[in-house]
């Protein structure tokens, strides 16, 4: 897979000062983006806009930068699956935090419904605008994705409640494997090669003790697969 091992001063490099000059990057990124937001925020109270005015902090997904021994953005852990999500407007209380499950598509649907426009039927995503305004916990149970670059058929996760299921059939079958990680257990997704003591801190797919849950998370990757309609069928998957 690429892993960002064609960027230059990165390459296949692994080493402390790569990895802290990537983080120091990443950090000037972040504050470049502050900086600009707050000419934004600036220029909004100048009109006397800002109180009036719906202000949404987003990105694509995230990049490893050293974890996992990745550097870049070809995984769906979810140090790079999760984007980050922040919004300020009237009618919407601060400082708050909520734990349900959003997708980007769902932006678009959101904003409408705080505009009281109409949302057009060919749009996939969903308002979470009731779970912003405390009406409802999560307008989302299940999560699915997707990186399909490089071989196909790739890699595909899906993720309900505390349990994370990611499936690898990368390298032309070289390489397929299965991951399961309960994240409130083991939200950094500890691998057997990060030698953890919690019994629960590594892959679970191979422990008997959760091959039940194995075959349910299974279950529910084809059926979200299929909803997708991903074109694609991983080596295990008979339908």
């Amino acid at each position: 897979m690429r892993d960002e091992e064609r960027v230059s001063g990165v390459w296949k490099h692994r080493d402390v000062n790569t990895i802290r000059n990537e983080v120091g990057r990443e950090f000037a990124c972040s504050e470049n983006i502050d900086i600009q937001l707050g000419k934004v925020l600036k220029r909004l109270e100048e009109i006397g806009e800002l109180e009036n005015t719906y202000i949404i902090y987003t990105s694509d997904h995230g990049i490893a930068i050293g974890r996992h021994g990745l550097m870049g953005k070809q995984n769906l852990y979810e140090h790079t699956w999760r984007v980050p999500f922040i919004i300020k407007g009237p009618g919407l209380e601060a400082n708050k935090t909520k734990s349900g499950n959003i997708y980007l598509s769902d932006v678009l649907p959101s904003v409408l419904d705080l505009a009281n426009i109409d949302i057009p039927e060919t749009v996939q995503g969903k308002s979470f605008v009731p779970v912003l305004k405390g009406e409802r916990e999560n307008v989302r149970d299940v999560m699915y994705g997707v990186y399909a670059g490089g071989t196909k058929p790739g890699m595909r996760t899906v993720k309900k409640g505390d349990w994370k299921l990611i499936k690898y059939d990368v390298m032309d079958g070289a390489v397929r494997e299965t991951q399961l990680f309960n994240l409130a257990e083991n939200p950094h997704e500890y691998l057997p090669e990060h030698q953890k003591n919690g019994a629960m801190e590594t892959n679970l797919a191979n422990h008997p003790k959760y091959a039940q849950k194995l075959a349910e998370m299974e279950a529910l990757l084809l059926e979200e697969m299929i909803a997708s309609n991903d074109p694609y069928r991983l080596w295990d998957q008979t339908n």
